[in-house]
């Protein structure tokens, strides 16, 4: 039986009435015979009765219309738990990330993430801190991953996903490097760093004021990623903070980390989005499985 054909019949069990049905469903009374005719012939018997009112369903036919509900409720169901299925395996995920987080974090995610959800797509855009909270505040990205700022704004939620470590670099031929044993020792060098705005030059800042000395003295300042100076600071005398993870990676190739007190700190991160804000079932999967490869994987 054609689904089509039960609901065509249900509607005239209901209406009780071939010439109003016809005018309801946009059909024919010639039509709407025709797939009446067809049903019986199926069921082998006849479904409705001629009234002076109209048509009433005969025994085999309230059989059928009990049946053909039951039966367009299971499809009903069927399509919108399909659908369901369907919307959180597609759509697109609006996503802002650290730099640093691409290669280290999303890409193999990412990788993963297709086998499972092969029709899913990603914008993402990658910022520092600072600047990925704004888009996330302003709505022009679902999902943010970034550090976790020292308060949180009241707009935004995260779950955490583990403790990024920062430090100070120099180039491994720098020529006061046996030098630098304190914080204290690096009053009078230059620094190719973030730009005010943005938490790490902050952060630097603070660990500067800590032990009661000025400023970083600047020679270079930028919102990109710290790791876009690696190849600056391994040809100059300048000082640098890097992820303490990209020393061990090609990016951080003739770089050192300075050993002395307070030259490392530790940042946490978290996967953020607006609080009460709509996610889409896509998105919400995506930053599920985040905080899993995070948790089985680290940072």
């Amino acid at each position: 039986m054609r689904l089509q054909d039960l609901k065509i019949f249900l509607h005239v069990a209901e209406i009780g009435n071939l010439h109003r049905s016809a005018e309801a469903l946009g059909l024919t009374q010639s039509a709407l015979s025709k797939t009446l005719g067809r049903l019986e012939r199926e069921v082998g018997m006849q479904l409705f009765e001629r009234t002076p009112r109209g048509v009433t369903a005969t025994e085999a036919g309230q059989t059928l219309v009990h049946h053909a509900r039951k039966v367009l409720l299971a499809v009903n169901d069927l399509e919108e738990e399909l659908g369901e299925q369907r919307v959180a395996r597609s759509g697109t995920v609006r996503l802002g990330s650290l730099p640093y987080l691409l290669p280290s974090l999303l890409s193999p995610l990412l990788a993963g993430f297709f086998s499972s959800r092969p029709l899913a797509t990603f914008s993402i855009e990658t910022h520092l801190s600072a600047y990925l909270v704004a888009l996330l505040q302003t709505g022009q990205v679902d999902l943010a991953l970034a550090a976790v700022p020292h308060t949180l704004p009241a707009d935004l939620e995260y779950l955490p996903l583990g403790v990024l470590t920062m430090q100070i670099v120099a180039r491994a031929g720098h020529p006061r490097l046996r030098t630098f044993n304190s914080m204290a020792d690096l009053g009078h060098e230059r620094w190719a760093m973030p730009s005010a705005s943005l938490y790490l030059r902050q952060w630097l800042e603070e660990r500067f004021t800590s032990v009661g000395l000025p400023p970083p003295r600047l020679a270079v300042e930028s919102s990109a990623s710290p790791v876009a100076f690696a190849e600056l600071l391994r040809c100059s005398d300048l000082l640098g903070i890097m992820p303490l993870r990209i020393l061990q990676q090609p990016a951080g190739q003739d770089l050192v980390a300075l050993s002395g007190d307070g030259m490392s700190w530790h940042h946490e991160l978290g996967v953020f989005w607006r609080k009460g804000g709509y996610l889409s079932p896509i998105c919400r999967d995506f930053r599920d499985a985040v905080v899993q490869w995070c948790e089985q994987n680290g940072i």
